[in-house]
């Protein structure tokens, strides 16, 4: 059995991560939607890592994860390195998680060394009026 990669460009596109990075404060918040594992975690890890060891006043680093699909056993690793980067900094790290991410975290037993919030996931947007997923005939 040969392993398939993403090739087209539709396939990568499905693949990727989106990121949002926000400061109110001296707090950082980046927030993160799809899916997380070695092919996609660069950017994510760089943005982190940034908000953890920056020159900046920050105090809080807050790991918003809610809205991510799938997250890697091995891109849990981030997450220890942004706690430790955070304590070497005089910062705090936070991770917000909920449905099988969160579960993730609790079974690498994570959750014993950085704080992880339980929360509900995000609304989604609502459909346009008119359209349903109902047939009627």
């Amino acid at each position: 059995m040969a392993l398939k990669f993403a090739r087209t460009p539709a396939e990568l596109a499905h693949r990727a991560v989106k990121i949002t990075v926000e400061r109110t404060g001296r707090t950082v918040s980046i927030a993160a939607s799809g899916r997380i594992d070695l092919a996609t975690e660069g950017p994510w890890y760089d943005q982190i890592m940034a908000a953890c060891t920056d020159d900046s006043d920050t105090k809080r680093v807050v790991i918003d994860l809610t809205s991510v699909t799938f997250l890697s056993w091995a891109s849990t690793a981030t997450l220890v390195r942004a706690h430790r980067a955070c304590a070497r900094h005089g910062r705090s790290l936070r991770v917000l998680a909920c449905g099988p991410v969160l579960a993730c975290l609790h079974m690498t037993h994570l959750d014993e060394d950085v704080t992880i919030t339980a929360t509900t996931p995000k609304v989604k947007e609502p459909l346009p009026h008119g359209t349903s997923s109902w047939l009627i005939a």
